[in-house]
């Protein structure tokens, strides 16, 4: 690491005033390495036209760039690694590398064209930069922040964390007094101050016990590992057996190698796995041990006991699951709730506006709840704390749609509110 700081320079290429599709460039004499590389959030309602620039971009970043370090495997992140050269070395947490696994069992194995690394011992030398890897909370399993140390200058990029999950005293593992913090700002302007995972549970408790008939849907992510145990909980509390699909129960064992207190189909015995058509039929295509094998037949859930018994389950659901829920839920009261990011329901997708539709055919029997549910980012007191154990000299504001107010909640501290694609030299903040 002998590069001099007037040689290095980082480059926002997307985040700088929006939230998600996260990708930064960090340029030394002898390497350039990018931190994510994330699809928008919005990119299925753009043009075809701009998806194809959105993409063509993300090829013209990627080109030459010696590494990839990748903070969790949610789409924002991630998902325009499709597009980086075969052989492209990524380093992510064990967690994520585990996903990015599992997802190639399910769906697009990314493994197979990408050089996958981890961190042995949490730190790693790689070309001009030093980088250590910090846990942090999130509502992605695996999430971290990273430490880039190059030409006598730090640089601490948060990734997506926050303080009010299960693992929020993690940010007291950040290193102090760095040169740059790359923070981001996903709740910034909303003036809502989020709940713990406990007052989740609690609220799933109360609504099962208050429509005791009914079948219940639950919309969340099976990565969301805090979510995952606050909805297992609720459903131990109120006598009802929680029903996965084969999908989330590989992610709550692979959770569970790491941390044997998370809940499995093999372990506790009020999880049931069913097998939705679409899914059980292209897995049958590709090896039918893997869907079936590792479960026993009582594991198995069959979808019109679900009709028949309503009010002994509460089923992990997704919009695609529709054509299961015309076949078998047809006459059955179901209450749908969303555990999930709130702008997901207002997305034109095809699969949302049918659901709505299929909501709507019977008022009488069908109703979706209001949401359940909390951020997987910090609010604002909880950016305030991170920021007063770090003490960083500069704030460079990302993920955020609000990087103007940044001035105004650490008033204290320099702010350096980057655009994208303009290069930023690294200044030497201990003069």
């Amino acid at each position: 690491m002998n590069s001099n700081q007037n040689d290095i320079k980082f480059i926002i290429h997307r985040g700088s005033h929006q939230i998600g599709g996260n990708c930064v460039e960090l340029v030394a004499p002898n390497s350039k390495i990018l931190i994510d590389c994330g699809l928008p959030l919005d990119y299925d309602e753009q043009t075809p036209e701009t998806q194809k620039e959105i993409r063509e971009n993300a090829r013209k970043w990627l080109n030459n760039c010696d590494a990839i370090f990748l903070s969790h495997y949610h789409g924002d992140h991630y998902g325009l690694l499709c597009e980086a050269p075969i052989g492209t070395k990524v380093f992510t947490s064990d967690e994520t590398a585990m996903l990015m696994e599992l997802s190639g069992i399910f769906g697009e194995d990314l493994t197979q064209r990408l050089d996958i690394h981890t961190f042995e011992n949490g730190v790693i030398t790689f070309k001009d930069f030093r980088i250590t890897q910090y846990i942090v909370d999130h509502s992605a399993y695996g999430a971290c922040a990273f430490l880039f140390e190059v030409g006598g200058q730090t640089l601490l990029y948060s990734g997506d964390i926050r303080l009010h999950g299960k693992k929020g005293i993690l940010y007291k593992h950040l290193p102090q007094h760095v040169d740059y913090l790359f923070l981001e700002g996903t709740n910034l302007g909303r003036g809502v101050k989020q709940k713990t995972e406990r007052a989740v549970e609690n609220e799933f408790v109360k609504r099962f016990s208050s429509y005791q008939d009914n079948a219940h849907l639950v919309w969340c992510s099976s990565q969301n590992i805090d979510r995952m145990v606050a909805l297992y909980r609720a459903c131990l509390r109120t006598g009802r057996t929680l029903c996965i699909d084969p999908y989330t129960a590989y992610v709550l064992e692979f959770a569970y190698s790491v941390h044997p207190t998370i809940p499995t189909a093999k372990t506790h015995p009020n999880l049931m796995i069913y097998y939705p058509h679409r899914l059980t039929t292209m897995m049958m295509e590709r090896d039918k041990t893997i869907i079936y094998g590792p479960y026993s037949k009582e594991k198995k859930m069959d979808l019109a006991d679900l009709a028949m018994n309503p009010s002994k389950y509460v089923l992990l659901f997704r919009p695609k699951l529709l054509g299961d829920l015309k076949k078998y839920l047809a006459d059955t009261k179901v209450c749908l709730t969303n555990s999930i990011w709130a702008q997901y329901w207002e997305q034109n997708k095809p699969e949302i506006i049918s659901l709505k539709e299929w909501l709507a055919e019977k008022p009488e029997l069908r109703q979706k709840l209001p949401d359940i549910h909390t951020s997987g980012h910090a609010d604002v007191a909880s950016l305030q704390k991170i920021v007063e154990h770090v003490q960083p000299k500069c704030i460079v504001p990302i993920h955020t749609e609000m990087p103007e107010t940044y001035k105004t909640l650490f008033p204290s501290y320099t702010v350096l509110n980057a655009t994208d694609e303009t290069p930023i030299e690294l200044i030497n903040t201990k003069e």
